[in-house]
């Protein structure tokens, strides 16, 4: 028997190989047999390919890694000849996207349906609550997350709850010793206060612990309550149904945490993260709190800015999960560098012009706003009216282009944009308690809503620039 044929220092003279495939292609045309990892990437290093141009050249990072991959194609190739290796399927991503969305709409339907219960509470009751809920839930989120990536999802869920039990004692001393002005009726804000914070846990607790579908399950009672609320079919008697509902829900979400959890790999919390998410949670509930306030509903409708911010969250979430996949299914479709990057600059193109329409209507609002026609112009609430809908179609816009910012590992640039509406709001308030000392709130709101609005447009501006500098990066998709 001959010994097998050693591997030269490359297969068949010719052009240096572009990709993998056609790296494949030259010793599957030769006519050694390779078998061996290590004689393969000795022949690679042989040729005058180093880990720099593996990485440089090739997209991976050792040329033992380049072997390997090398190995695999050939060993498909010979399993299957004549057959190039089938294309990884995109992964799916609307399914997840919009059971996300669902997750987060649960309460903020449930908000709208109990519209007269919290009218019995005070609005810097409840402002302070659900920033602290948005907020605390984000960072909380991301604590979490840290321990289930490292298999200790239990404990992940169970930091969540310590977060809510200390924030619901937070709550609870300000409503036992704030103000009548500031609490309402306290019975009252003592159950809103606890179960806008275990709205705001639970959903945390269903994104660590992997339970978006059950939690969804379980939220079809809080929809069914919600739903009835607001047709008028609920009595205020039974008002108490809607919390319980809720409730329900974040408990389904709590499950993971009585798991005792077999990993105990060492998890080290990302403080700066954590604190990234807690500012971005911040300014997101600031500019909520804002467009909300500005124009408030007639009738126990929802304002109008808040409309367009609910109809967009299944957009946002199906716009940041199709980038997310697509940037991830271009790492399995494509093995030459430059192609991939090809691939990179087509989806921020599409990207940055799924960003546009946000910009472009919210900014003719705000044009047709100061130029409505006479039998419009003569209702008294006309302009406010469509200022607010501006408003609400451009936070949507910059809560988009933040949720992208996050996704990418911009957590800087995204904490940044979601705080500039509430700075930019903070400018001239300021400048009217000086100018106008004493004034009234509705002349502060005539000047404070023009304002939020253009400072809604600047941070739209900002968000699509800090887009383009992150989606035309290579380096942010490492």
């Amino acid at each position: 028997m001959s010994a097998p044929r050693r591997l030269g220092p490359f297969p068949p003279a010719g052009p240096p190989p572009r990709s993998i495939a056609d790296l494949a292609e030259r010793f599957a045309a030769g006519s050694a047999v390779v078998v061996d990892v290590d004689e393969l990437v000795a022949a690679i290093e042989a040729a005058g390919i180093s880990d720099r141009q593996a990485q440089v050249r090739y997209g991976v990072p050792t040329v033992f890694a380049l072997g390997e991959a090398v190995l695999a194609r050939l060993w498909a190739q010979r399993h299957r000849p004549g057959a190039a290796p089938l294309r990884p399927a995109a992964p799916p991503f609307a399914r997840a996207a919009l059971a996300r969305a669902a997750l987060f709409l649960t309460p903020a339907l449930a908000a709208v349906a109990a519209d007269a219960t919290l009218a019995r509470v005070g609005w810097p009751l409840l402002a302070a609550t659900l920033l602290l809920g948005w907020s605390g839930g984000q960072a909380l989120a991301c604590a979490g997350y840290a321990r289930a990536s490292h298999g200790a999802t239990g404990a992940g869920v169970r930091r969540i709850v310590a977060g809510l039990l200390l924030g619901a004692g937070v709550c609870a001393a300000a409503v036992a010793f704030g103000p009548p002005g500031m609490v309402g009726e306290r019975t009252v804000a003592y159950a809103v206060c606890g179960v806008e914070l275990v709205a705001f846990a639970g959903t945390a607790a269903a994104l660590v612990g992997d339970r978006v579908g059950a939690v969804l399950r379980w939220s079809v009672p809080a929809w069914l309550v919600s739903l009835a609320g607001l047709a008028g079919l609920l009595p205020a008697r039974y008002g108490w149904l809607l919390g319980a509902a809720v409730a329900l829900a974040a408990v389904r979400a709590f499950v993971p945490a009585l798991r005792r959890d077999r990993l105990r790999t060492p998890a080290r919390t990302p403080l700066a993260a954590v604190l990234a998410y807690l500012a971005i949670g911040a300014g997101q509930a600031g500019a909520f709190l804002l467009v909300w306030r500005l124009v408030p509903g007639a009738g126990g409708a929802p304002p109008p800015a808040t409309v367009p911010l609910l109809l967009a969250v299944p957009l946002i979430e199906v716009f940041v999960g199709w980038h997310a996949a697509g940037a991830a299914g271009g790492l399995d479709t494509y093995d030459d560098v430059a192609a991939y990057r090809r691939h990179l600059r087509g989806l921020g193109t599409v990207t940055l012009a799924a960003l546009l329409p946000p910009l472009a209507i919210g900014a003719a609002l705000m044009v047709a706003a100061f130029r409505l026609p006479y039998e419009l112009s003569r209702h008294p609430d006309a302009r406010a009216l469509v200022l607010a809908a501006a408003a609400g179609v451009l936070l949507a816009g910059g809560w988009a282009a933040t949720l992208l910012l996050a996704t990418r590992g911009r957590l800087l640039l995204a904490a940044f944009l979601a705080l500039a509406p509430v700075a930019f709001a903070a400018i001239p308030v300021a400048g009217w308690l000086v100018a106008v000392p004493g004034g009234g709130v509705d002349s502060l709101i005539q000047v404070l809503l023009p304002a939020t609005v253009a400072g809604l447009a600047a941070t739209a501006v900002l968000g699509l620039a800090a887009t383009a500098h992150t989606v035309f990066h290579p380096g942010s998709y490492r």
